[in-house]
């Protein structure tokens, strides 16, 4: 039944086409709402996020949600997000800062970040890696790194291409192999056009799967809106978010 309200939701939406222009900064916030089957009361996360991107990004004839990423424009990005006290648990906040290059005259790909998680007054920090390659236009392929973990053998792509019309397609899919069992997603967007995509995604491991569905619509060039539901076997996860760009 919530899957359809979602549909629902998503077939009332108006796509439209915006005019080409340019940005450097982009910041955004929503709230995650999780019902989870064993907790009493549902999970509220609120967050935000915000990138500079070191050169103005180009939206001409690009899906608005990709330029940067069609663009291979690099940008530093920090990112925070709290879980209010729930359940007698403690609140919990987690901070992020890095930043994400595209190696110029290359196809090289690196990306780093330092994350600090608090809870009940307890702290730790961890940091990452991602690094790979854009071996043709709209491809990016890369593995990861977390220090606390350790390496697992992992392997991610992301591929954007024009299927005409002004429309775009969006595929992603990833496999990591751990101590504790596999991990495996797929997923994509279709871009009606510039302005506005739906997408859907699956992830399964030994513990659990989940299927989302989202969407995402830009009502003007700087200002957009995007919505997920999330089904899984432990519950269930609904998210709205805000982001404008400068």
């Amino acid at each position: 039944m919530k899957l359809k309200l979602l549909v629902a939701a998503i077939g009332v939406a108006v796509s439209g086409f915006a005019i080409a222009d340019s940005y450097q900064a982009e910041i955004s916030a929503g709230v995650v709402r999780s019902d989870i089957d064993y907790l009493k009361d549902d999970i509220d996360t609120y967050h935000v996020e915000g990138a500079y991107y070191f050169k103005a990004v180009n939206t001409s004839n690009l899906p608005l949600a990709e330029s940067a990423y069609l663009g291979k424009n690099s940008n530093v990005f920090a990112g925070f997000l709290d879980v209010p006290r729930h359940n007698g648990w403690p609140s919990s906040q987690s901070y992020q800062v890095g930043a994400e290059f595209y190696i110029p005259e290359n196809f090289l790909y690196a990306k780093a970040a330092v994350i600090r998680n608090s809870s009940g007054g307890s702290h730790e920090s961890d940091w990452f890696t991602s690094v790979g390659i854009t071996p043709i236009d709209g491809l990016l392929l890369t593995t990861q790194y977390y220090h606390d973990a350790g390496y697992d053998a992992n392997i991610h792509a992301k591929y954007v291409t024009d299927v005409g019309a002004g429309q775009f397609i969006n595929v992603e899919a990833g496999f990591t192999d751990t101590d504790f069992g596999t991990e495996a997603y797929i997923g994509g967007d279709y871009y009606f056009d510039n302005t506005f995509s739906v997408g859907a995604q699956v992830r399964d491991n030994d513990a659990d799967t989940e299927y989302t569905l989202r969407t995402r619509k830009f009502f003007t060039e700087k200002f957009s809106a995007d919505a997920f539901y999330m089904d899984a076997d432990f519950g269930s996860t609904i998210g709205v978010g805000l982001a404008v760009r400068f």
